[in-house]
């Protein structure tokens, strides 16, 4: 009886652990772009694109193309088709973002850039595609 209750705990232990390894759909549920479409967010957003190395993969109109994007073993999202920024919610490109993309050589930008200077960047790349 105890054996049983213990591998039921050990279970539970593993489903939580594993339910909080992988957040991003319900983290995305719950967060809202602060200031959607605002010039100034997007003129700020442009300037960290550009300042952070981003142009180097996504190129520098967002198509994809950068210096980089070819060595790549998956093609790049272009951020200026509307059919593929459609299905890219903002809270979606705010976590890959903060998150970097596994298996990708996406960063994480979570710890070197605050939560605003990632809604900057969600601006920018939301405007160009606009």
């Amino acid at each position: 009886m105890l054996a049983t209750a213990a591998k039921a705990g050990l279970f539970l232990a593993v489903v939580l652990f594993l339910s909080g390894c992988t957040n991003w759909p319900e983290f995305s549920k719950r967060v809202e772009n602060p200031y959607p479409g605002d010039v100034a967010a997007v003129a700020r957003g442009k300037t960290l694109y550009l300042s952070q190395g981003c142009s180097v993969c996504h190129g520098e109109k967002g198509k994809g193309d950068g210096t980089e994007a070819a060595s790549l073993p998956t093609r790049l999202p272009d951020f200026t088709s509307r059919d593929q920024m459609i299905t890219r919610a903002d809270p979606d490109l705010f976590w890959a973002i903060v998150r970097g993309r596994e298996k990708t050589k996406m960063p994480a930008f979570g710890k070197q850039l605050s939560e605003n200077k990632i809604w900057d960047l969600v601006n920018y790349l939301r405007s160009l595609y606009q």
